[in-house]
């Protein structure tokens, strides 16, 4: 029974108050010491923390992203065209889109039948319907879709050197006070 009473206390021992006070003291130092740190690092340079990134890596990330993404969706993007072609049609060649009265042949006036005139529409329509198809057709091929994604990655890089190069971007640190990054892409 002795021995079991020394085994308790000597467990209790290994974790008192000490301890933790101790613990709780060197996180709350070491704290300290990091901002302390972060402070006389942004007082030796009043413009903030500068950050290089390389230009031709971001390309390179930025280029294999779009065109994967480019991939996935653009060809969904050509069926749900392609299935409203139909409608498309439809809705801006309705009934009655070409209006010729008199067709003036050689001196003569000829009044064209109607019948003829809704013949025309429709093959109008087909032939619209038809060239449509064509177009999506050669949208879907591979060279389209590189030069749309070089486009794209085009456009991004030009936005990112525009909006963030040499931007100074503050980032809150307390309530008061925040640390100024500088980015510059190379």
């Amino acid at each position: 029974m002795f021995i079991k009473k020394k085994k308790l206390l000597k467990k209790k021992k290994r974790f008192s108050a000490e301890c933790y006070l101790f613990l709780g003291l060197g996180i709350i130092t070491g704290a300290v010491s990091l901002i302390f740190f972060v402070l006389i690092l942004l007082q030796q340079n009043p413009q903030g923390i500068s950050i290089n990134l390389d230009g031709e890596k971001i390309f390179s990330v930025i280029s294999r992203e779009v065109e994967s993404q480019v991939q996935k969706e653009f060809p969904d993007f050509i069926r749900e065209v392609r299935s409203e072609v139909p409608f498309l049609v439809e809705k801006y060649m309705q009934e009655d889109f070409i209006e010729i009265g008199n067709l003036e042949i050689g001196g003569y006036l000829v009044q064209l039948p109607a019948p003829f005139i809704r013949e025309i529409e429709n093959d109008l329509r087909n032939d619209i319907a038809y060239y449509v198809y064509e177009l999506l057709n050669e949208l879907e091929d591979e060279q389209f879709i590189s030069e749309l994604s070089q486009s794209v990655t085009d456009d991004v890089i030009s936005s990112l050197f525009v909006d963030l190069h040499g931007q100074v971007i503050r980032i809150p640190f307390t309530r008061h006070y925040s640390i100024p990054v500088v980015v510059w892409l190379n």
